[in-house]
């Protein structure tokens, strides 16, 4: 018996150029180039983003109060309303909702996470966040939340906002600088004690 390699050549060209036809057509087609997710900064409405760019950490101390109470109105009179997708935040805007108590979420793996991590953080590893529904349904879901992982160049904090939104989330945070520019700048946080 011959083997008629044109014949199955063609047959898999065909098959293959089907496929992606089918796939650009399909509203659930799965994406074969990963687009960039841009997100969009918190205005920073509380506090002007030229000074947030030049606080210094006595200052975030001073203002904290001020910030707080101002946050809690705001939210109180329901002028904090739902985001329509999570909001980037820098580090000043990020150290005074941690000094408010907001829950920050690492999604960094767990193995990272142990090594050190902002204090009272929850570790809700973006590629096993399934296994970690009890501390995912221990949320609030009308409550801010922040979510952050490495440094800028890590998207894990991106993609992990986005699912806590899906989930139902309303007020989610994206912290671009992670834990890299929390340690940078020596903010609180649990190290391990190896």
């Amino acid at each position: 018996m011959k083997i008629n390699f044109s014949k199955i050549f063609y047959i898999t060209f065909i098959s293959i150029f089907v496929s992606f036809l089918y796939n650009h057509f399909n509203p659930d087609g799965l994406e074969l180039v990963r687009k960039e997710r841009i997100l969009d900064w918190e205005s920073d409405s509380l506090l002007s983003s030229n000074k947030l760019d030049s606080l210094t950490t006595s200052d975030i101390l001073v203002d904290s109060k001020r910030f707080t109470d101002s946050v809690k109105t705001l939210e109180k009179n329901n002028v904090v309303d739902t985001f329509k997708e999570p909001k980037a935040i820098k580090i000043n805007f990020a150290y005074k909702l941690f000094n408010d108590g907001v829950k920050f979420i690492d999604a960094r793996p767990p193995e990272e996470f142990s090594e050190g991590h902002i204090r009272g953080a929850v570790n809700v590893p973006f590629y096993e966040s399934e296994k970690y529904l009890n501390a995912i349904n221990s949320l609030n879901k009308n409550e801010i939340i922040v979510t952050y992982c490495n440094s800028k160049d890590c998207d894990d904090g991106t993609l992990s906002a986005d699912e806590f939104f899906k989930m139902g989330f309303k007020k989610v945070y994206v912290f671009v600088g992670g834990w890299e520019e929390w340690k940078k700048n020596e903010y609180p946080t649990s190290l391990s004690n190896r």
